[in-house]
């Protein structure tokens, strides 16, 4: 069976780095005469995974395309390191020591899950990328067939949706990191609050 050709318009991707956030291609069009090739971005920053193509630059000479090409992936190394070197907790891997076994009979709605180092990209498989709060979703009842869990980062505050398959397991509470725990508290207080306020607004 022949391979589908991944594709950005006319032009078949040619080269492909995943760094950081996004994907950088290049791509390659043989039947374009003055624009043959093509560099642009792409993210699925999205809840559909469906990709996203930006900044998209096309030009006549493979060289220049080429240098745009890993000026991108350098630029997005330099923001990778400054992201990292703003993280001021240990930049540890969690793994299945660290946590307890998800059942298929568990509910995990309001528990810390750690997600697989592997299910991560490789930049990315720290503790501060890992443990999230199962918040909702037909992935966190037991038994069903349904496999979305949507979740909160606890470091970054950031939501995102996950299959149920992707975590590792529950944190063991001995190996939640006190940042974790602070973190998830602060939540816990704050979600808390919300129906009181909502009480004092009418």
């Amino acid at each position: 069976m022949e391979e589908l050709k991944r594709m950005v318009d006319n032009y078949e991707v040619y080269q492909a780095i995943s760094i950081g956030k996004v994907e950088v291609l290049l791509g390659i069009d043989e039947s374009n005469a003055e624009r043959p090739y093509m560099v642009c971005t792409c993210t699925r920053n999205n809840s559909l995974g469906v990709e996203q193509f930006y900044a998209i630059a096309a030009s006549a000479d493979y060289l220049e395309a080429m240098n745009d090409f890993i000026s991108r992936v350098q630029w997005e190394l330099e923001d990778l390191k400054d992201e990292r070197a703003s993280v001021m907790v240990p930049l540890t891997t969690l793994t299945q020591a660290e946590c307890q076994p998800i059942r298929e009979d568990m509910r995990i709605d309001n528990q810390v899950v750690v997600i697989r180092p592997e299910r991560l990209r490789p930049e990315y498989r720290t503790a501060v990328n890992q443990l999230v709060l199962a918040l909702s979703g037909f992935g966190t009842s037991a038994y069903s067939r349904g496999r979305a869990v949507y979740v909160l980062n606890l470091y970054s505050g950031e939501e995102s949706r996950w299959n149920r398959e992707d975590f590792m397991g529950l944190i063991k509470p001995e190996h939640m990191p006190a940042w974790a725990r602070e973190k998830l508290e602060q939540h816990q207080a704050v979600t808390q609050q919300k129906p009181k306020r909502r009480d004092e607004a009418r």
